[in-house]
């Protein structure tokens, strides 16, 4: 009897199916609900396995608890028919601080999303980074005993459900995305001796991680230009990406490429040489579903943007224009006119889909992800 992947899969099931066949997974951050159907039509055409995913704080800004992500989505795949190998996962379980309440706040943010069904998740401890500290090792202390510790709550917290390690992937991280070296005012990248170091330590305290996340010189979000245009360029150092990736493939551990959006579709090979095993794509469709929504909606999100946000923009950088405002900030407007955004009518959703469909299918072309569900099938059928 074939299984039936109407429910999501465990993504350790799927990294591991795909290990060697140069593909990256696309990781779908769904900010905006109307996308779902989009990016699930595609990867039934392409027959691509795929990650639905949620950021701890997108959960926050677009009002999307984790009960109600993986509902939306389990419902979309089942309306489409589709029998494509998906997961849901919780992308960036982030620990800013180093403190008993942020740790609280993570652990029952996992509680939340294990019962909803998550079948992955991504612990974000990068910002506890000892710069004083002489040695790797204790400059990564607090990193490896929050990762340690809320990666064992999942285990328990699976296991009490019937699950085991192979049931869920686990995607860690180390060096903050995006941090800027006050010294030099430039990007600092994960070096080698950080990725395998943090790796090492989690497999010494028992825990084995599928993906690793590191800080390869790209950004969420969007690039602007002085008018506020965004400026497609490839962020990523693929030179040391690829250090990093060769260095921990005897650890069994991948690299999960964060801010992938704005990155030109001729150029993902890159990362496919960088031996990049998932992408996160997530701004993107945000702002593809924005571009087709109805015009004085729009209007009204970005002047509530505007009001909100361009004050403390402009004491920080002066030039800054309207449109760069908008485009850094208009997501947390998601969240005060979400009713809205769902009660749109038929036509401006039917203009969402199209543009968020077109483009999810190139994205599966541009990553090699078209065929490998049936990879993953044949995988998991073969262990019957």
């Amino acid at each position: 009897m074939k299984m039936n992947y109407n429910n999501p899969i465990s993504g350790k099931l799927i990294f591991d199916a795909l290990k060697d066949k140069n593909v990256i997974v696309m990781a779908a951050n769904i900010r905006i609900q109307h996308c779902f159907r989009s990016i699930i039509d595609a990867a039934k055409e392409t027959d691509s396995a795929v990650l639905f995913e949620i950021a701890k704080s997108e959960i926050g800004y677009t009002d999307q608890q984790p009960e109600e992500f993986a509902r939306v989505c389990k419902e979309a795949i089942k309306a489409a028919k589709c029998n494509v190998p998906y997961c849901i996962h919780g992308d960036h379980i982030t620990i800013s601080e180093n403190t008993p309440a942020a740790i609280a706040t993570a652990e029952d943010l996992i509680k939340k999303e294990i019962d909803a069904g998550f079948t992955s998740f991504a612990i974000d401890a990068s910002h506890n980074f000892d710069v004083a500290a002489a040695k790797t090792i204790n400059q990564l202390a607090a990193n490896i005993k929050i990762t340690t510790h809320l990666a064992k709550l999942i285990e328990k917290l699976m296991k009490e459900k019937g699950k085991t390690r192979a049931d869920y992937s686990l995607e860690v991280e180390v060096g903050e995305i995006g941090k800027i070296d006050p010294k030099t005012g430039k990007q600092e990248l994960t070096t080698v001796d950080e990725a395998v170091t943090f790796i090492k330590a989690l497999h010494e305290n028992g825990i084995y991680p599928d993906l690793i996340a590191t800080n390869n010189g790209t950004i969420h979000g969007n690039v602007y230009d002085a008018e506020g245009n965004v400026i497609p360029l490839l962020g990523i150092d693929d030179k040391r990406t690829r250090e990093v990736a060769n260095a921990i493939a005897s650890l069994r551990v991948k690299i999960a490429q964060h801010g992938i959006t704005g990155t030109p579709l001729e150029l993902m090979h890159k990362l496919i040489d960088a031996r990049i095993a998932k992408g996160n794509v997530a701004t993107h469709w945000q702002d593809l579903a924005i571009a087709n929504m109805p015009p004085d909606l729009v209007k009204k999100m970005e002047q509530w943007t505007l009001d909100k946000y361009r004050a403390n923009a402009k004491a920080k950088k002066p030039d800054m224009s309207d449109k760069e405002i908008i485009g850094k900030n208009i997501k947390n407007a998601i969240k005060p006119f979400k009713k809205e955004i769902a009660d749109i009518d038929d036509n401006y959703k039917e203009k969402i889909y199209k543009a968020c469909k077109a483009s999810a299918i190139e994205y599966f072309e541009a990553f090699n992800g078209k065929g490998s569900g049936k990879v993953v099938r044949d995988a998991i059928e073969s262990k019957k």
